[in-house]
């Protein structure tokens, strides 16, 4: 039943609330979980499909979310755990030199991008923690207590597991030893 053009049905009235609300909270972290997703598969198509999953499984279990300030918490957990059962489906060695281009627009110089694919290419090295732990630091801006409340374990903990993937970088990608110290005192 309508009267003026609004539905009087609770139940449509709770789902429009549901979907306000998720849309609410998803809205400050869309672009953060889209870099996730692109960084951790290396593939515009697949980080598409890891955001819609992600995004799905995030508005069925919202009801599961007590506190909205835990969803950030909640989504990336979510993200990783499906980027995650992707990757072990889809065992890809390493990306071919036109999934690399595909992730860069036409702009981006050819240094520029063999830089980027050796990047890529270290963080694949790098166990699955500290690959994640330093994407969410580094990629998509998280803050140490927002990659703790994804990951798990102490603030401490984040900490290390960024420093030695940063450090383990250096190591597969040449740099010196004094640039990552003086970057990490930054």
């Amino acid at each position: 039943m309508k009267t003026n053009g609004t539905s009087t049905n609770p139940v449509d009235s709770a789902l429009q609330a549901k979907q306000e609300r998720f849309m609410n909270l998803l809205r400050p972290f869309h672009k953060r979980l889209e870099r996730f997703a692109l960084t951790m598969t290396r593939n515009r198509e697949d980080a598409k499909d890891v955001v819609g999953e992600t995004v799905l499984l995030a508005y069925e279990h919202l009801e599961q979310l007590r506190n909205d300030d835990a969803f950030l918490g909640f989504l990336f957990t979510i993200a990783s755990r499906v980027s995650q059962r992707r990757t072990f489906r889809r065992r890809e060695e390493t990306a071919t030199e036109e999934q690399v281009e595909a992730l860069f627009d036409n702009f981006t110089q050819p240094d520029v991008a063999l830089d980027v694919q050796f990047l890529y290419e270290a963080l694949e090295k790098l166990p699955l923690e500290q690959r994640e732990a330093v994407i969410m630091a580094e990629i998509t801006g998280l803050s140490h207590k927002e990659i703790q409340k994804v990951q798990g374990g102490t603030i401490s903990g984040v900490k290390v597991r960024i420093f030695r993937a940063k450090r383990r970088l250096a190591q597969l990608l040449g740099v010196e030893k004094k640039s990552v110290i003086a970057t990490s005192q930054n």
